[in-house]
């Protein structure tokens, strides 16, 4: 035997298995290796909702060796928020391969806004048989929390002598106006808008108003802050006495701070000429007067809370438009008037008559004065 013969032909043997091998390796694989697909994704945050929004991209090529595909396999995470735009073809589906070779599809996804990452998976089949080995699956990473233009409301409640002061604020990190209401007890409303990021706004609630207080935001279903008003222990009265005298001619406003021993000032603010400021120390008295008119009413204020209006119309004296009606004088039909009584008995008329006439002027003065105490 030629041992040396019988090894070149087991070798050539080999060499020409191999290359068959490889040959049909190239064959099979060359087509299938060009047939893929690439999933992409870009995220962006909807303000608005407050959710991401995933665009997604898949571009599926044959390299020239088919002419269509269709999707056997598409899945998305987090799971019940699908792609728009990429589905799954079925079996029976008309056209059967609905998508051009080389095409790219594009799909829109949302998530939830406090969401990680949000996931698509492909898998393709062509027209000419051939399905993808592994299906294809693109990733998206989101970059902290998506929240909605949304307005950070806070507010606090402080009791002071007279009422509750109520801060409102909008935090710095806020994206939209906060839009605040005040309620308060008999009645007392007040609406507030702070900008986001702006400064604080106070709204003061007197203390009859202050019996329970609500505050709310309209972009929140609770209440930002709820309280009543308490009086501070250090709180005391300031023992004036305050009140209005009504008279044909004038209506006057009197503070007296003679028992007192802190300064009052008050303002009375009437609905025709200027507002006038009194202020009393502590041990005074003083007062302030507007000219009698039809239809006058003034406003008297302390500390930013208003009493009542006085009406002059409706508190002067009744009598205030009578007009004396004169006394006639009697003399005999024919003749003129008697001649003047003079002597003794002249003198002690005159001065009856004088003493009924002081008399009667101070009846009547007092008549048409009335005294009103007023609140502030």
């Amino acid at each position: 035997m030629n041992l040396l013969k019988s090894k070149l032909r087991r070798a050539t043997a080999v060499a020409a298995g191999t290359l068959i091998g490889l040959a049909g390796v190239a064959f099979f694989a060359s087509p299938a290796s060009a047939h893929h697909s690439t999933v992409k994704g870009t995220a962006t945050c909807d303000t608005a909702t407050g959710e991401w929004v995933v665009d997604w991209s898949v571009d599926a090529t044959s390299e020239g060796h088919a002419k269509a595909f269709r999707f056997v396999r598409v899945e998305s995470t987090p799971e019940g928020h699908p792609v728009d735009g990429i589905a799954h073809t079925p079996d029976d589906a008309d056209p059967a391969f609905p998508y051009k070779d080389e095409e790219t599809l594009k799909g829109s996804q949302r998530v939830p806004g406090d969401a990680e990452s949000a996931s698509l998976t492909v898998q393709a089949k062509w027209d000419n048989e051939y399905t993808e080995w592994e299906p294809q699956t693109g990733t998206v990473e989101f970059d902290g929390v998506c929240s909605k233009d949304a307005p950070k409301p806070d507010a606090k409640l402080v009791s002071n002598c007279d009422g509750v002061t109520v801060t409102l604020s909008n935090g710095a990190e806020a994206k939209a106006d906060a839009k605040f209401t005040i309620e308060g007890s008999e009645g007392f409303k007040k609406d507030v808008t702070v900008a986001a990021g702006g400064e604080p706004a106070t709204v003061e609630v007197p203390a009859k108003n202050a019996k329970k207080i609500v505050v709310t935001e309209a972009n929140s279903d609770k209440p930002v802050a709820e309280g009543e008003w308490k009086q501070p222990e250090d709180c005391k009265e300031d023992n004036a006495s305050r009140y209005f005298e009504a008279t044909c001619d004038e209506l006057i406003f009197t503070i007296d701070n003679t028992k007192g021993d802190e300064t009052i000032t008050a303002t009375f603010t009437p609905n025709k000429g200027e507002p006038k400021s009194l202020t009393v120390k502590a041990g005074d008295k003083g007062s302030v007067a507007f000219k009698g008119e039809k239809g006058l009413k003034v406003v008297p204020s302390e500390n930013g809370e208003s009493g009542e209006a006085i009406d002059w119309d409706a508190q002067k004296p009744e009598d205030c438009d009578a007009t004396p009606t004169p006394t006639p004088t009697e003399s005999s039909p024919g003749e003129g008037g008697g001649l003047p009584v003079t002597g003794p008995v002249a003198g002690s008329i005159a001065g009856g008559a004088a003493i009924l006439l002081v008399a009667g002027a101070v009846l009547f003065i007092l008549a048409r004065r009335r005294k009103v105490k007023f609140t502030a």
